[in-house]
């Protein structure tokens, strides 16, 4: 009765272990809003995608970022560059795993450069425009816990000083 005991605990373990590792180390897919921010250091036109619901993929931690989220941000630079802008403008992707609170970002962010003292001329671009295209998670770039460390170490401020001769 002991030996089985043991078994179904080992199992069960090994099983358990088995489920945490694969998923925690790894994405976790999502329905996400994301909506796109662009500006020019040479230009006053700000450039801002709807928000659009996509399938996507979260890092699978406490953070919940966006995987690839440079990659979203890219699909908004080529369009734009495709489209005759002619100065490269600086891209921004923002998410939010709701409606509401990606409609909270927008406002947020739109109000800041309606009510901006310098003037800027702020172009939407519809969805029917452009599209976020869901970015598959990189195999080699999958989030290690270890690039962002917890406790930093401090190292000893005590000076060494050279020996002498006459200590000896």
């Amino acid at each position: 009765m002991k030996m089985r005991l043991r078994q179904m605990f080992v199992i069960a373990a090994l099983l358990l272990g088995w489920v945490n590792s694969s998923y925690a180390k790894g994405y976790k897919p999502a329905k996400v809003y994301v909506f796109g921010f662009a500006a020019s250091f040479n230009d006053s036109t700000i450039y801002m995608t709807d928000i659009q619901q996509v399938d996507a993929y979260l890092v699978n931690d406490r953070t919940h970022f966006l995987a690839n989220r440079e990659d979203y941000s890219y699909q908004l630079r080529s369009y734009l560059q495709d489209n005759g802008l002619e100065h490269y403008p600086t891209c921004v992707t923002m998410f939010a795993e709701n409606e509401k609170q990606a409609m909270k970002k927008y406002v947020k962010l739109r109000n800041r450069y309606e009510k901006s003292k310098k003037k800027y001329i702020i172009k939407g671009i519809a969805e029917s425009q452009f599209g976020y295209k869901t970015v598959e998670p990189d195999e080699l770039a999958v989030y290690n816990s270890s690039q962002n460390p917890g406790k930093k170490t401090r190292k000893s401020k005590k000076k060494i000083r050279p020996e002498e001769d006459g200590d000896k």
